[in-house]
C-alpha cells in the first residue's frame, strides 16, 4: 500500500493550535482595553491523516492549428506601354503630267522606232534564208559534182572487171548468144574477191558455172584495193557487195 506523508496534517493542526490560542488569550495590546462579550469555546480538533493522491495527467494539449499559409499576392501585371502613334508619311506631291503634245510626239516616235525594228527584222530574216538557199544549191551542187564524179569513177572500175572477167572466162560447148547469168560478188577492201555465186542462172548448167569460174579466178583486183584504201567510203557504197551480169557478145547464135 502507499504510505502516507504527515507534512499537510501537521501544518493543518498547527493552525488551528494558533486559532484557538487567539480565541482564548487575544491578541497583545487588546486585552486591556476591549473585554470579550463572549466566553471562549472549547473547539475539539481531530488529526485526519489523508493520503496524498497522485495529481491527474494533465490532458493532452491539443495539437495547434497550423497557421494558413499566406496567400500569395498575384503579381501585378505590367501596364502595356503605350503604343507611339506613326507619324503621318507626308502626302506625294502629285507630278505634273505630260501635255498633250508631249503625249502625241512620244507616240509618234515609239511608232516609228517599232517600224524600224520590225523592217530590220525583215531584212535580216531575208538575208538568213538567202543564206539558207545558197548554202543548199551550193551543198547540191557539190552532192551533184560528187555524185557525177563518183559515177565516173565506178563505171570506169565497172569497165575494168568486164574485161578481166570476160578474159578470164573459158567458153563451154553449150554457150549461145543471149545468154546471160547473173552473178553476186563480195570483196575485201584489200581488192580480194571472198565469194560468187549465182543470182540468177541462164538455164544452161555449163555456163553458169564456166561465169562463176572466170569472177572467182581473178582472184583479186588490184586497182580495187588502191581504191579501196584511197576513198573508202566509194568503195563501201559500190563494191563491198554488187551483182555482175555476164552476158558475153561473141558467141555462136
Amino acid at each position: 500500500m502507499p504510505g502516507f506523508t504527515l507534512v499537510p496534517a501537521l501544518v493543518s493542526l498547527t493552525l488551528h493550535g494558533i486559532v484557538l490560542a487567539v480565541l482564548l488569550i487575544g491578541l497583545p495590546g487588546l486585552s486591556d482595553t476591549q473585554p470579550l462579550k463572549e466566553p471562549p469555546r472549547v473547539i475539539h480538533a481531530k488529526l485526519v491523516v489523508e493520503p496524498v493522491r497522485s495529481k491527474p495527467a494533465p490532458a493532452p494539449k491539443p495539437a495547434p492549428k497550423p497557421k494558413p499559409k499566406p496567400k500569395s499576392k498575384p503579381e501585378p501585371k505590367p501596364e502595356p506601354k503605350p503604343v507611339p502613334k506613326p507619324e503621318p508619311k507626308p502626302k506625294p506631291v502629285p507630278k505634273k503630267g505630260p501635255t498633250p503634245e508631249e503625249l502625241r510626239r512620244k507616240k509618234a516616235e515609239d511608232a516609228a522606232k517599232a517600224k524600224a525594228e520590225e523592217q530590220a527584222r525583215l531584212e535580216a530574216l531575208q538575208e538568213e534564208l538567202q543564206r539558207q538557199q545558197e548554202d543548199e544549191l551550193a551543198a547540191a551542187l557539190a552532192s551533184e559534182d560528187a555524185m557525177l564524179e563518183e559515177a565516173e569513177l565506178v563505171s570506169s572500175y565497172q569497165d575494168l572487171i568486164v574485161a578481166l572477167v570476160q578474159r578470164n572466162w573459158t567458153r563451154p560447148p553449150s554457150a549461145r548468144n543471149g545468154m546471160s547469168a547473173t552473178v553476186g560478188v563480195e570483196m575485201l577492201p584489200t581488192g580480194e574477191i571472198h565469194n560468187a555465186y549465182i543470182v540468177e542462172g541462164s538455164g544452161d548448167e555449163a555456163f553458169d558455172r564456166s561465169a562463176i569460174r572466170a569472177v572467182k579466178g581473178l582472184g583479186r583486183i588490184d586497182e580495187l584495193g588502191e581504191l579501196g584504201r584511197q576513198n573508202p567510203a566509194v568503195f563501201e557504197r559500190q563494191f563491198r557487195k554488187f551483182n555482175f551480169v555476164f552476158k558475153p557478145t561473141d558467141l555462136r547464135r
